[in-house]
């Protein structure tokens, strides 16, 4: 994984954490996160601390996926009543190397923290000794792999009250070489979508394969690349060959680059027709899980990582919601870090 058009490292890219307004830290500090799985196997591992928001400017921060307005607004709000963001954004960066040193002689210790993962795994948080603090290591471009709205939210709040608003996040750096970020896709659940009535529609614009019946119970299916999953009612149903006319009439007032693209396909192609076919609004719920019981929705293929380096290489990104990227730190746990 190489970023294109790689500016160099910079020494204020990726500062110590000293904590939010709110939750202020006894000192500056960056601090290293260890995940293991059930088995003990480190699954990540990465460096937290404050990052700039002017490396969206430098190149120094890339984004893959656009942003809605309503969230931004959402993580607007979140920022003003927490004082600050409280939750770190996952970056991953091609290697750690610079922090290398640092991540070794903080891991040869008792962790400061630890605690169970959902999984069943466990989650390790060290405080780096504070020679650290003093000379940060120079960090090349990361990739913003979660946490898009909340990182534009900080940057208009910035701009705003730039005496008044930190240019910082806090965020975790993960090493990409060694400890790959998991990718899967973000799936869509349409509220009050009939399936049986979807499957008709689905059939006048794309290929309809049912699935054998039971298929979703031996395991959750994944499409394959270029297909989608018409999944509800314990059933599920594969499209492909997605009408040319119905892909044109839909996407051409879309970046050229996302015509392919499964995230702008399901929200600007199939999703509206389904649902305007039955009269109700496409407002679908993102997630990272199946439809449940009583639910439909479809389900996405996975990304590659090339399409996510080309998103943010050119700038166009890729539609909102298009990547589920993991795993992310156990939540709410800034509040108790060592300081």
């Amino acid at each position: 994984m190489v970023p294109p058009r790689t500016p160099a490292p910079r020494t204020d890219l990726f500062l110590p954490f000293h904590g939010v307004l709110a939750q202020p830290l006894g000192r500056a500090s960056y601090y290293v996160l260890e995940r293991r799985d059930a088995d003990g196997v480190v699954e990540q591992r990465g460096v937290i601390g404050a990052l700039s928001l002017y490396g969206v400017e430098t190149g120094h921060v890339l984004r893959h996926q656009r942003v809605g307005e309503s969230d931004v607004r959402f993580q607007t709000r979140l920022l003003k009543e927490r004082g600050g963001s409280v939750e770190p954004l996952l970056r991953t960066a091609p290697a750690l190397s610079p922090f290398q040193r640092c991540i070794d002689r903080t891991t040869a210790g008792p962790a400061d923290q630890e605690l169970p993962t959902p999984e069943g795994g466990v989650q390790r948080l060290w405080a780096c000794d504070a020679s650290w603090t003093a000379d940060p290591p120079a960090l090349p471009p990361v990739l913003l792999a979660d946490g898009h709205h909340r990182l534009e939210a900080a940057r208009r709040l910035h701009r705003a009250h730039p005496g008044a608003v930190t240019d910082r996040l806090l965020a975790l750096v993960v090493d990409h070489r060694h400890y790959p970020l998991t990718l899967s896709a973000t799936h869509r659940v349409v509220p009050g979508l009939d399936i049986e009535a979807a499957v008709r529609t689905a059939a006048r614009i794309a290929r309809v394969s049912e699935l054998p019946p039971g298929a979703e119970g031996n395991g959750p299916p994944t499409p394959r690349p270029g297909t989608f999953l018409l999944a509800g009612g314990g059933q599920a149903w594969g499209l492909s060959e997605i009408s040319p006319a119905a892909m044109a009439g839909r996407l051409r007032s879309l970046p050229y680059d996302w015509v392919e693209l499964p995230a702008a396909i399901s929200d600007h192609v199939l999703i509206p027709a389904l649902c305007e076919d039955q009269g109700i609004a496409a407002a679908p719920r993102f997630t990272s899980r199946y439809p449940g019981p009583g639910e439909a929705g479809l389900i996405l293929p996975a990304p590659t990582w090339d399409q996510i380096w080309a998103g943010a290489a050119s700038g166009a990104g890729m539609p909102p919601k298009s990547t589920c990227l993991g795993p992310v730190p156990v939540p709410g746990q800034i509040g108790r870090l060592p300081g």
